[in-house]
């Protein structure tokens, strides 16, 4: 293996104060860093001057710079620097290519330190002060991405099963009507509620809640647009739960 020094970073789900001490400082070590689109730009405050910092952010509709592309960048800076960065939004391992970034850098001979950051199924849940399990309601959990190929094929939602389960899915409103028409098929799940958190973490976070069968238009009407999230289960209920202790307590 070669000896230059690659991290590939988890910068978490927005909140700069989410960051990790380890991401800091491999981030204040870095020579070159790449990053995405979902970092804060308070992330890049601890960036070392001189650093180079290469753009390669990506949002629904508008890829800037192409995932084959990324990972060719990713081994020119590692040729070029002695210690290079890869700065993702939430974790790399989730929904972030991380793996298939550290399978091309291994294939040109380059190892790599994983950091992980905090995903935003942890980071939405627990900014509204609900748990993602609970005895009572859930003891598993699904992660499921909304993003699918320009298909729009979503009939494996049909067999989703959320019995004592909650159901987390990353970058799903955009097709929100088409996914909860998918699930609603399975006998009895139309009356699941949901709950979106859209900007998870950040100052304009703002949650919608539902059930399955009437979210899409809760959502419509609300405006809602990425980032967001979509947590799905009977858990969602313990919001209310927890209103109702609030509200008996003297």
């Amino acid at each position: 293996m070669k000896n230059t020094k690659i991290y590939l970073i988890g910068a978490g789900p927005g909140d700069p104060e989410l960051l990790t001490l380890k991401a800091v400082k491999a981030i204040q070590s870095s020579q070159a860093i790449l990053y995405d689109q979902l970092v804060n730009e308070a992330v890049l405050d601890h960036v070392t001057p001189g650093t180079k910092l290469v753009y390669v952010g990506k949002k629904k509709g508008v890829h800037v710079i192409p995932q084959d592309e990324i990972n060719r960048l990713l081994v020119e800076l590692a040729d070029q620097y002695d210690v290079v960065s890869r700065l993702k939004g939430g974790d790399p391992f989730i929904f972030g290519r991380g793996g298939e970034e550290l399978e091309h850098l291994a294939r040109h001979g380059y190892s790599c330190e994983v950091i992980p950051g905090i995903t935003a199924a942890s980071a939405a849940s627990a900014s509204i002060g609900l748990p993602l399990t609970h005895r009572d309601y859930a003891s598993q959990i699904v992660f499921i991405t909304g993003h699918k190929k320009e298909d729009g094929d979503y009939s494996a939602f049909t067999e989703l099963d959320l019995r004592d389960k909650t159901a987390v899915i990353y970058m799903g409103v955009t097709a929100l009507p088409d996914m909860v028409a998918e699930i609603c098929k399975k006998n009895g799940n139309c009356n699941i509620p949901i709950a979106i958190i859209e900007s998870a973490t950040l100052p304009g976070q703002r949650i919608i809640r539902g059930n399955l069968g009437n979210i899409a238009g809760i959502a419509e009407k609300a405006g809602i647009k990425p980032p967001a999230l979509l947590i799905i289960g009977n858990v969602v209920n313990f919001m209310d739960n927890i209103e109702k202790i609030k509200n008996t307590v003297p």
